[in-house]
């Protein structure tokens, strides 16, 4: 379940360097995440290359919740990417693939918007807002959320990405 708290409601909005666009950052507490997925966390990898192998191998994952999303898992000052999506439980993990929990936890999050290719200066935002609102990131663990809203590199493409807070 994903609930905002409302008392802590963001104080300054981030105006996105390319664009007139301006994102609303948002705080929210997350149960934790089950992800099954291409790639590892601790291990060096390009993202771009573990996405076309999950969506050919995703149907061998079962258990599946929130069918239509995707996340990309960064674990914070370590090497690796998991490509995967979230599942009831982790009993039965295909051979080849990783698992990773997302811990409960509250994690501020905003919305993407343009090509994947900017999502460092998303990020950035991000980690620019938590400093400049008073709030100190965990070293621990950033994801994104990948929905019908993404369309890639074209400039109307969304996603959502969150990063743990303390």
């Amino acid at each position: 379940m994903n609930t905002r708290t409302l008392a802590e409601t963001p104080r300054k909005l981030i105006k996105s360097k390319n664009t007139e666009v301006y994102m609303k950052p948002e705080v929210y507490e997350f149960q934790e995440k089950k992800v099954i997925g291409v790639g590892n966390i601790g291990e060096p990898i390009n993202p771009g290359e573990v996405w076309p192998i999950l969506f050919s191998r995703i149907q061998e994952i079962h258990g599946r919740k929130n069918t239509p999303e995707t996340l990309g898992v960064i674990k914070r000052n370590e090497h690796g990417y998991l490509a995967g999506i979230e599942v009831e439980q982790l009993i039965e993990i295909p051979e080849g693939m990783f698992s990773y929990v997302i811990p409960a936890g509250r994690y501020i999050g905003m919305t993407h918007k343009g090509p994947l290719s900017k999502i460092g200066e998303t990020f950035h935002n991000l980690i620019s807002w938590l400093a400049s609102n008073n709030y100190e990131q965990y070293d621990i663990v950033c994801f994104e959320v990948y929905d019908e809203r993404f369309k890639g590199e074209d400039p109307e493409s969304e996603f959502n990405s969150y990063i743990q807070i303390k």
